[in-house]
């Protein structure tokens, strides 16, 4: 398996956060996928997190274990989490963001959306 495989499997996802919004998406459209490497049959995946406060880390690890592992061309999964918070809005894919705005939802994660973006959207 190889990494846009691998990516493929993992990016619908979905994020429990956005569920709740009513819109949901798939930690690929919210930007969550930081980096994806398959090496001789060892698959690592590193994840943003929306906030300190996420309690879905081990949500998410265990989606990506269950759909990468048994794979033809994966020995083992490993899934690492970004703790500098990098992730913003601003990571959610366009199309997600424009879906979001249409139901008006301005903020995710704890984390408000970009107001440049909102405004043109909104318009």
């Amino acid at each position: 398996m190889n990494a846009q495989e691998a990516r493929a499997r993992i990016q619908d996802i979905p994020d429990p956060c956005s569920l709740a919004t009513g819109v949901p998406l798939g930690i690929g459209e919210m930007g969550l996928i930081q980096s994806l490497d398959c090496t001789e049959g060892r698959v690592t995946v590193r994840l943003h997190i929306t906030s300190p406060m996420c309690m879905m880390a081990a949500y998410f690890m265990r989606e990506i274990e269950q759909r990468l592992t048994g794979q033809e061309g994966v020995a083992s999964v490993h899934v690492e989490f970004d703790q500098d918070l990098q992730w913003t809005p601003g990571d959610i894919h366009p199309d997600a963001r424009a879906r979001l705005a249409a139901k008006r939802i301005t903020m995710l994660g704890g984390r408000l959306m970009p107001r440049d973006e909102a405004r043109t959207r909104d318009a």
